[in-house]
């Protein structure tokens, strides 16, 4: 097969495992090349069928693009046969009947590949005609999407992979919690070969309650935990028919990733409501905004709540009771921040993604990067797709735009930012798919024009802020032990 672009050796490898399993998950680090991978293995099916397999494609709503743009980059693929269903439902449908009604009979037919977000699911409407086209192959592109069993998406790919002739997960992280996330990624996989199709047998042989001993009285709640006797039995059913990649070892000349960790000391504000909030549940705030005068209580009725509450607090915001942003007038850390902006980007000409997870830090950012004359661009949940591309290529092409400021969710998953040689992590939530996903958009396969990558994370000494990024290093540890074995073979 001739390849439009020269693959890396273990883009081929994935080949060979295509070759000999009917279903096949990459279980490939972000940014190792699992598009192009699969990519390349779906040219060699089309080859052998002599057509165009029906094809659908489950992905994030962000990255649906990304997809037909990789398609040019790896095959010689007709446009005409790669259509993307974006948009609202109703638009969804009419896109979906104009491109597969057979005009003549009224039946759906059409050899295509569709690539959808799997809120698309969802829609009744639309999923019965996916069913009535009936694709040849499915692809669930983040195929922790699919990790809840009982989630409606779930088993709305579950019933469309069941019929298929080929399934292939893509994910740089299955194992996010615990192994419960792998069962649903598996039943949609192989329709239960290698784990079952029973859900909570699979929980009995894997996990174990560690509250067995009150079973049967009224204070009992189950509290699964893993069975490390189990991880090796795991590991070995995983790997019959997945593949594991490491960026470090397979693409040479990758940049480092350095991270570092800047500890920011809170205001006197800030700890003053932060104190308060921990302790109490409630703050009262004061402060100033262009001489006026801002003040509102800010409650939090549950401890989860209490927590965004605490963590609003230390990047320098609080939203009240009745629902308005107050700015806390003296905050250090976005102080730190303009200090690193002017040492990266103004001084030295880096790039730079500053990451934040609350709305409120889109204007704090914002408001800095406009003092320093930087016309900062946006990467929000916001922005519909077109706006989330144009923010994209600017940033990765274009000098004058330095600067990204990008929400963890929206901007973390499928997106390409190589542009940055640092990134900045100035808002955390409790995501550890947001953490790996969003730090392995400007570390992957085109970041080798950089020396190295920076990551910096900003963080309070002694406040949850600093408890929930050791929270996000240490989830790791279950995918360390199942997933992340290093295979001489």
């Amino acid at each position: 097969m001739q390849y439009k672009l020269k693959p890396y050796p273990h883009q081929l490898k994935a080949l060979d495992l295509a070759e000999a399993h009917r279903d096949v998950g990459l279980l490939w680090e972000m940014g190792a090349g699992k598009t192009g991978g699969v990519i390349n293995i779906l040219r060699t099916k089309y080859a052998k069928k002599g057509r165009v397999m029906r094809t659908l494609i489950l992905s994030p709503l962000v990255t649906l693009h990304n997809w037909k743009d990789e398609f040019k980059i790896h095959s010689y693929m007709d446009e005409n046969n790669i259509h993307i269903l974006a948009g609202s439902s109703a638009k969804k449908l009419k896109k979906f009947m104009d491109w597969s009604c057979n005009k003549e009979t009224g039946e759906i037919d059409g050899d295509y590949i569709y690539i959808t977000n799997y809120e698309s699911l969802n829609s009744a409407k639309l999923f019965d005609l996916l069913q009535a086209w009936g694709p040849e192959i499915i692809i669930s592109d983040e195929a922790h999407y699919l990790k809840n069993p009982k989630a409606k998406r779930t088993k709305a790919a579950v019933k469309l992979g069941d019929k298929s002739h080929h399934n292939f997960i893509l994910t740089g992280t299955p194992i996010l919690n615990s192994v419960k996330d792998i069962f649903g990624m598996f039943r949609f996989l192989d329709r239960g070969d290698t784990f079952g199709k029973n859900h909570y047998v699979f929980i009995n042989t894997y996990m174990q309650d560690d509250n067995a001993g009150w079973s049967g009285k009224a204070n009992h709640f189950p509290k699964l935990v893993e069975r490390p006797e189990m991880y090796d039995e795991l590991t070995k059913k995983i790997y019959t028919k997945c593949d594991r990649v490491l960026k470090k070892d397979v693409i040479k000349d990758l940049p480092p990733l350095v991270k570092k960790v800047h500890h920011v000391e809170l205001s006197k504000n800030q700890m003053k409501y932060y104190k308060e909030m921990e302790r109490d549940f409630i703050t009262f705030v004061q402060e100033k905004e262009k001489k006026k005068e801002l003040s509102g209580a800010v409650v939090a009725q549950l401890a989860v709540t209490k927590a965004l509450r605490l963590q609003q607090i230390v990047t320098g915001h609080v939203t009240t009771e009745e629902g308005e942003i107050i700015y806390i007038e003296d905050n250090p850390r976005l102080e730190e921040v303009s200090r690193l902006v002017d040492e990266i980007v103004v001084e030295n000409g880096h790039k730079c993604i500053l990451w934040c997870s609350f709305r409120a830090n889109y204007r704090q950012l914002g408001k800095m990067c406009e003092e320093k004359k930087i016309e900062p661009l946006f990467l929000t949940g916001e922005q519909n797709l077109e706006q989330k591309r144009d923010a994209m290529d600017k940033f990765n092409k274009d000098k004058n735009y330095p600067i990204i400021i990008a929400n963890r969710r929206a901007g973390g998953i499928g997106i390409n930012l190589v542009a940055a040689s640092y990134s900045i992590v100035y808002s955390r939530n409790f995501s550890l798919a947001d953490e790996l996903q969003s730090e392995a958009r400007n570390h992957r396969g085109g970041s080798q024009i950089h020396a190295s990558i920076t990551k910096i994370d900003l963080a309070a000494p002694n406040t949850v802020d600093a408890r929930v990024l050791e929270a996000l290093k240490n989830k790791q540890d279950i995918s360390n032990k199942i997933i992340d074995i290093v295979r001489s073979e």
